[in-house]
Parts: structure tokens; C-alpha cells; sequence
């Protein structure tokens, strides 16, 4: 049995360092690591019943699972870990091919910006530029003269093109055809 004097850090007539303090009168039916407490030197014993041996193993049983989902969840955090590394060296995939339709679309597009250049100064654009289309985009533009011009679109794929001497309507449909979202048509 162990012994916890009566006399704590908050009781000032601590005895001082050295003096013996006398144990309590020991009880027969307390455990070895039982501790004494109280002016009465009562010990505090295990709760009636105690744990029983059925209660461990039932608590060690439902611990089983515990490893073998750790690891499962290990492996799976690896697995995913070095996949995403794998993606990153790679770079990211390359943009899907777009279909006739997206071309027809973007052609459409671009004709709609030169038109309304058009509208507003009177005269086609001398470069795509003038008209808000950046070069680079697979446009392709050629002023025939002040009222007329060609422009062409082309992204990896077909490639589509539009005569300023046609009608729009003739040659794109209507617009609500054109711009309808999806581009499965």
C-alpha cells in the first residue's frame, strides 16, 4: 500500500524535510497499489466488480481492426501520393480536340467582332488586332477591301471559313443555333 501524507503544498504546518511522518494503520483488504487518503485513511479500491477478464478481452477484440485498417489506409495514402507525383511530371493533359461545331462556333465568333468594328468606324479592320482577336488564336484575316474581307478559324482539327460577301445568315444559321451551349450539335 502506498502512503500520501495527510500534508500537501496548501497545508502550511507542513513537517519539515527529514521528519519522519508516521504511516497510516494499514488495511488488510486493500491492494498494494491502492492510496491512502482522507484524515481517516480510507483507501481508494477498484470499483465494485472491478474489470473483468471477460471486459478485456471484449475491449482487446474490438481493437483488432484498428492495424489492419491503419495500414490499408497507409498503403492507399502512398498509392494516391505517388500517383499525384506521377501527374505532376507529367504536366497537365492536353485540351480536347474540338469538334466541327466549336470551330463553326469560334469562326462565328470572330465574324460577329469584325462586324461590329464595321458598324461602328465604317470601314473592315486592318488586322485582327484592331478588331479585339489576338493573332495567335487560329484566326486568320485578309481585308480584300474597305467593305469586304475573308476570315478563317482553324484550332486542331477542321479548319472553317467565312466570305463577308455571303449573308451570315446563310452561311452560320441562325443565331440562336450558333450560340447554343454545348457544341453537340
Amino acid at each position: 500500500m502506498k502512503f500520501q501524507s495527510l500534508h500537501d503544498e496548501i497545508d502550511p504546518e507542513v513537517p519539515p524535510a527529514g521528519e519522519a511522518v508516521d504511516p497510516p494503520p494499514g488495511d488488510p483488504n486493500a491492494p498494494d497499489d491502492a492510496y491512502v487518503i482522507g484524515e481517516r485513511f480510507q483507501s481508494v479500491l477498484a470499483p465494485e466488480g472491478g474489470t473483468s477478464t471477460k471486459k478485456k478481452r471484449r475491449a482487446r477484440g474490438l481493437r483488432v481492426w484498428v492495424r489492419p485498417l491503419a495500414l490499408l489506409l497507409s498503403a492507399a495514402c502512398v498509392g494516391l501520393t505517388i500517383w499525384n507525383l506521377a501527374r505532376l511530371v507529367q504536366g497537365p493533359p492536353a485540351p480536347p480536340k474540338p469538334t466541327a461545331f466549336q470551330v463553326r462556333q469560334a469562326l462565328y465568333l470572330g465574324v460577329l467582332r469584325v462586324e461590329a468594328f464595321r458598324r461602328v468606324h465604317g470601314v473592315t479592320p486592318a488586322s485582327l488586332a484592331d478588331a479585339g482577336l489576338p493573332d495567335a488564336n487560329g484566326y486568320t484575316y485578309q481585308r480584300i477591301d474597305p467593305a469586304h474581307y475573308a476570315l478563317a478559324f482553324q484550332a486542331d482539327g477542321p479548319r472553317e471559313q467565312y466570305d463577308s460577301a455571303t449573308p451570315m445568315e446563310q452561311v452560320f444559321g441562325s443565331p440562336e443555333k450558333m450560340l447554343a451551349m454545348g457544341g453537340a450539335q
